[in-house]
């Protein structure tokens, strides 16, 4: 079983991109070598959530027939609402740290 259809292996994929390219790109001087800081995750998880989810949108704006799913989905769900998920669950954390 595939939990993913189109390009929805994106929705975890562009999130641990986006991490990976701030802690290369823009390390933290405070952390060790390698490592990353809780906020410098946040902002890249929710870098790569946003664009997704409006890859999503742009992707799955095409009208389907009842009952068909959507071209482009992550866990049976169209890819941009799992997307907006891990931003909001993102901005939510910062607020709270």
């Amino acid at each position: 079983m595939v939990i993913y259809r189109g390009a929805g292996f994106f929705t975890l994929l562009t999130p641990i991109i986006t991490v990976l390219l701030l802690l290369w790109l823009y390390p933290d001087p405070s952390v060790a070598k390698g490592n990353i800081t809780l906020p410098q995750f946040l902002l890249g998880c929710g870098i790569g959530a946003a664009i997704n989810t409006v890859l999503g949108f742009v992707l799955n704006r095409r009208p389907r027939p009842e009952g068909e799913l959507a071209r482009h989905h992550f866990f049976f769900l169209p890819m941009q609402w799992p997307s907006l998920a891990i931003v909001v669950v993102c901005a939510a954390v910062a607020a709270a740290r």
